[in-house]
């Protein structure tokens, strides 16, 4: 094997690619979009990720973080339910400028007089089901897909 760079769009490039920059902790008993949205808020409120400023795809958040699409958009949708980021159809989602004030005392209590609906509460969990059920079943089918060829018998 050579030491020169892969070839764009070269099985090696695109794995090279898909390779996780940032890790979410996997001994956590936090669901990973969990996990990403508590990464997400912490960056928003120390400032990193500023005002106005752009949230990456869920495309690009999940390669970075090695999880699913599906895993990063529920966790985009956790801190978009907190209103820290707005959504532009077409444009991306950006951080809210400006920023929800702190909770305290007061927040809480006009938080409450705009509680969820009952119906909204149920389809955000089943949301948060599906988003779980599918991060296993994608890291089953990588599995067996390993597994598959690991044995494969190479035709004669």
């Amino acid at each position: 094997m050579s030491n020169a760079a892969a070839a764009p769009g070269s099985p090696r490039a695109r794995a090279a690619r898909r390779t996780p920059t940032r890790r979410l902790p996997h001994s956590s008993d936090r669901p990973p979009y969990r996990l990403l949205a508590d990464d997400l808020r912490r960056q928003i409120l120390a400032g990193r990720l500023a005002p106005g400023d752009q949230i990456p795809p869920s495309r690009i958040l999940g390669e970075d973080y090695g999880i699913a699409d599906m895993t990063a958009r529920s966790a985009v949708r956790i801190l978009r339910d907190e209103g820290l980021v707005h959504t532009r159809p077409g444009r991306g989602t950006f951080v809210a400028d400006p920023l929800p004030a702190p909770t305290g005392a007061a927040s809480e209590a006009a938080a409450r007089t705009h509680m969820p609906t009952d119906e909204y509460i149920e389809l955000s969990r089943r949301v948060d089901e599906f988003a779980d059920v599918l991060d296993t079943l994608l890291r089953l089918f990588g599995q067996a897909g390993g597994l598959c060829r690991r044995t494969a018998v190479p035709s004669a």
